[in-house]
């Protein structure tokens, strides 16, 4: 099965459908969680940079 993709709200639509399937393994779940959490970090950095450089100013 092919990883989620897109913005957060797309990636929470498809994941809802794909609920009602029995495609779902607990491998390919793990990927994804760990997909978003890798993506949810990358985002808290980047506003943190942005959250510091507002401070200089």
């Amino acid at each position: 099965m092919d990883d989620l993709e897109g913005t957060a709200a797309e990636r929470l639509d498809r994941l809802e459908r794909l609920a009602d399937t029995d495609g779902v393994t607990p491998e390919w779940t793990r990927r994804q969680l760990e997909r978003a959490l890798r993506d949810w970090a990358l985002d808290q950095d980047t506003l943190a940079v942005l959250g510091e450089g507002r401070e200089d100013y």
